[in-house]
């Protein structure tokens, strides 16, 4: 990866030391072992933000099934995020139980390109799906001003691990696809014999799918 470009999708999150709500952390050496999503947010004492936060927390459960962690980011102080997070677990009922980077400098959000045109002093909505092996596996944006969906994050963790577990390709809206249900796509086949094999299949030898 070149100096001063974000990482994209299939190549290894850069190392990174934050200072985080939990102390200090090494990226992606913290979470060797297990998938984490990294997401910004625009800042602290926010509504949309606030909303966010919450959904992720009420699912936290879910995302540690899937071997998964998550890490906030914003360009506010720790003292900020500390504060944020004390107004939440008293005013909503809820902890937020994974770490928030503080960044108030921007250092981290410019070195993985969290910073758009839509301002140049916050954070957009940005997530990078990690794996497990440290490497970046999807990268979402959503602009300020909208929440972002937290099943669909949820949803894109599963879909990736069965691909790594099966080989298999994510049809639209899995699993609830308009066209295969629940069922997977398999991946196109890599010779003409191959290719063959398929002919009979109820769409076509390009598109043929499979209970998993």
């Amino acid at each position: 990866m070149s100096e001063g470009r974000i990482p994209l999708i299939g190549e290894k999150f850069p190392e990174i030391e934050v200072i985080t709500t939990h102390g200090k952390i090494k990226l992606p050496d913290y979470y060797q072992g297990k998938w984490f999503v990294l997401f910004s947010h625009p800042g602290d004492f926010t509504p949309v933000c606030t909303t966010e936060f919450y959904s992720f927390a009420k699912k936290f459960e879910e995302f540690k099934k899937l071997n998964t962690e998550l890490i906030g980011l914003s360009v506010d102080s720790n003292i900020s995020h500390i504060e944020w997070v004390m107004w939440i677990e008293k005013n909503l009922k809820v902890e937020i139980p994974f770490p928030i980077i503080a960044d108030p400098m921007g250092n981290v959000a410019k070195r993985l390109g969290m910073i758009h045109a839509e301002s140049s002093t916050s954070t957009v909505r940005a997530v990078f799906i990690v794996d497990d092996k440290g490497i970046v596996r999807l990268i979402m944006y959503y602009p300020m001003e909208i929440g972002r969906n937290i099943d669909e994050i949820l949803r894109s963790i599963r879909a990736l691990q069965l691909v790594d577990k099966s080989g298999v390709v994510i049809p639209a809206n899995w699993p609830n696809n308009e066209l295969i249900g629940n069922k997977v796509i398999n991946p196109p086949p890599r010779t003409v014999k191959d290719a063959k094999l398929r002919i009979n299949q109820p769409f076509d030898w390009w598109f043929t799918y499979k209970e998993i």
